[in-house]
């Protein structure tokens, strides 16, 4: 079953395009591919650049569009088709897309502006009985 990660950034110095971008290296680290999924065009654009220059010493494959034959590590999108073995979801989104089950993995960010949203979300996965955990930052 697909467990799901709340991390909260309320109380914290961390900024969440800072930490998806640790996320992301993270998880390019351990050889799981990721499904970066936001909210809108904008938001995917300026994570797209992000990943470029986030970590100095080291180089994070991702792109905007999956290529055919070729499974992008990770995937910047706010449109995507989940095609491909996926393990983590990390969903900006203000949607649970319908496909969230076929991650091992889902991440949902909790920051100051989006706290009713989260609720909502922890709520629906909840609800469905999933594992939820809570990262306090």
């Amino acid at each position: 079953m697909t467990r799901i990660d709340f991390y909260d950034l309320t109380s914290s110095s961390h900024n969440s395009d800072g930490l998806v971008c640790k996320l992301c290296h993270k998880a390019y680290q351990s050889k799981q591919s990721v499904l970066l999924l936001t909210a809108n065009q904008q938001q995917t654009d300026k994570l797209d650049r992000m990943l470029w220059t986030s970590e100095e010493e080291s180089f994070l494959p991702h792109d905007q569009q999956e290529q055919p034959g070729l499974l992008t590590p990770i995937l910047i999108n706010h449109q995507a088709d989940p095609r491909g073995e996926r393990q983590l979801l990390i969903n900006l989104s203000n949607e649970i897309p319908l496909y969230f089950a076929q991650f091992e993995r889902v991440i949902e960010l909790v920051a100051e502006d989006n706290k009713e949203l989260a609720r909502s979300h922890y709520s629906y996965y909840k609800d469905r009985g999933y594992e939820l955990k809570h990262h306090k930052l």
